[in-house]
């Protein structure tokens, strides 16, 4: 009875935590725009930075740190709320169409991704508005671990006219809502 007992403690234990299915699953470039985005609404904003690659990540924190960019809630700065809700990898043949050509020669393992994210922001722009984005996201390889490259604005239009798109309402008046805020 007492090892009964103890058999279905540790399998209650066991099963309320997960373990990854391998390494590689951890560092994964799902997990690091899924932990991305997460960093970034919990305000963890040098940890979400960690994420990109080395000369990115510099400039980064160079612009967090400036005090004018501080005060106006400039790029990062302004996301309040930040929710990855879907995202998908796009084939490297069509998503490099949107990858500058020196990021293709200096990183040779790159992924491309379309993300959907919900944000709330301080102030509304042409990069970040209240509500469903939608923008894509460049992976690479550096120093064995995947980090973001870049998440070039593209025109939403031409990715679900390429048949790449999630088939939502709001994803079909993104362009319009984002380029309000143009100056």
């Amino acid at each position: 009875m007492k090892l009964r007992i103890l058999v279905i403690a540790l399998v209650i234990c066991f099963s309320s935590y997960s373990f990854p299915v391998n390494a590689e699953e951890i560092g994964s470039p799902e997990q690091v725009i899924r932990s991305y985005f997460d960093e970034l609404n919990k305000k963890q904003l040098e940890k979400a930075i960690s994420r990109w690659d080395k000369k990115t990540e510099k400039d980064l924190l160079d612009f967090i740190a400036d005090r004018e960019n501080q005060i106006q809630r400039l790029g990062l700065l302004n996301i309040e709320k930040a929710s990855l809700v879907m995202w998908k990898e796009l084939p490297i043949e069509y998503g490099q169409q949107f990858v500058p050509y020196h990021y293709m020669e200096k990183f040779k393992n790159i992924k491309v991704y379309y993300v959907g994210v919900d944000f709330e922001v301080y102030s509304q722009n042409e990069y970040f508005i209240d509500g469903m984005n939608y923008f894509l996201m460049a992976l690479v390889r550096e120093d064995g671990e995947w980090k973001i490259a870049l998440t070039p604005h593209v025109p939403v239009r031409s990715i679900i006219s390429d048949g790449y798109g999630f088939g939502t309402e709001d994803e079909k008046t993104y362009d319009e809502r984002r380029l309000k805020y143009l100056d």
